[in-house]
């Protein structure tokens, strides 16, 4: 190789390097492992068991390097239910979690089956290449209230009855939507408001929002907190994304009740989302509501 040829091919490399960093990816090699267990009630066929397997192997191989994609105190939410759900839920928020995309094999997987416990075990060991999918290092600027619309109060404790606002400072030109998630395991969509099918709220950067507020937006919805129970737990969950994301599937609620779609199905919605949009920020707050007989 002559030195003209040497100092392009050089110039390439570096150009390569760092414009794989400008990007916030790259890619590694990777190796991980995965076990998949038949449940009773799973209607699956063998090569469908196969699959999930690979792919839980996938999922830990990438994670053992790139890590998660969103923290996992939402994610874990009633993977001990038994039955068919559960097993399926546990699967798809696992492969869907991982902060990378599988791109090749490098080795040909390795699968083994056998009976433990009297289940159908599918085990499998994975070689491959992995790039990492970047999340947004944006810090959102958010506060829940309580009170009346002249006198709003941050809080993150309300009693029973108690009137729920949030500010919300848009950082860029953008959209988000906010749902409340249950201790039923029901996520309650909050904004857009009922009025509005479009499936996210459109924001302008540099513009701080009040929501839940008539004073504000005449076509707000009033939000009020309440419980049965001496204290319940509730988690606000707002994702803001610069770009327009794929409307939640949520079920329309009636005059007294919000659109409203399964815990479980909130979540996929997300892992989905965030997956193909790296600048998409979830940030998630929780509240306790007192009932009227609590006492503190």
């Amino acid at each position: 190789m002559n030195r003209h040829n040497a100092l392009v091919l050089t110039a390439l490399v570096l150009f390569s390097f760092f414009a794989l960093n400008a990007n916030g990816q790259h890619i590694a090699d990777v190796h991980g492992t995965g076990t998949y267990v038949v449940g009773e009630n799973d209607d699956v066929t063998l090569k469908d068991a196969k699959i999930r397997c690979i792919a839980l192997a996938h999922a830990d191989a990438i994670k053992q390097v790139f890590g998660e994609l969103v923290a996992s105190d939402v994610i874990t939410t009633n993977v001990g239910l038994e039955g068919k759900d559960s097993k399926s839920y546990f699967w798809e928020n696992t492969t869907l979690m991982a902060k990378g995309e599988w791109l090749e094999d490098t080795q040909a997987p390795v699968i083994s089956v056998t009976y433990e416990e009297n289940r159908l075990t599918f085990k499998a060991e994975v070689w491959g290449k992995a790039r990492e999918i970047v999340q947004s290092q944006v810090e959102l600027e958010w506060a829940l209230k309580s009170g009346t619309p002249e006198n709003k109060v941050p809080t993150t404790v309300f009693n029973h009855g108690d009137r729920l606002f949030l500010d919300f400072k848009a950082p860029a030109d953008g959209y988000i939507v906010i749902y409340l998630i249950m201790e039923n395991d029901e996520a309650a969509r909050l904004l857009p408001y009922r009025n509005d099918t479009g499936g996210r709220y459109e924001v302008r950067g540099g513009k701080t929002y009040t929501f839940f507020d008539r004073t504000t937006n005449p076509d707000a919805d009033q939000l009020r907190l309440t419980t049965q129970k001496e204290l319940e737990s509730y988690q606000v969950v707002l994702v803001y994304s610069p770009h327009p994301f794929i409307k939640c599937p949520d079920v329309s609620g009636d005059r007294n009740h919000p659109n409203s779609l399964s815990t479980h199905d909130f979540q996929k919605w997300q892992a989905k989302q965030k997956r193909q949009d790296s600048e998409m920020v979830i940030a998630t707050q929780w509240v306790k509501v007192k009932g009227k007989k609590a006492v503190y």
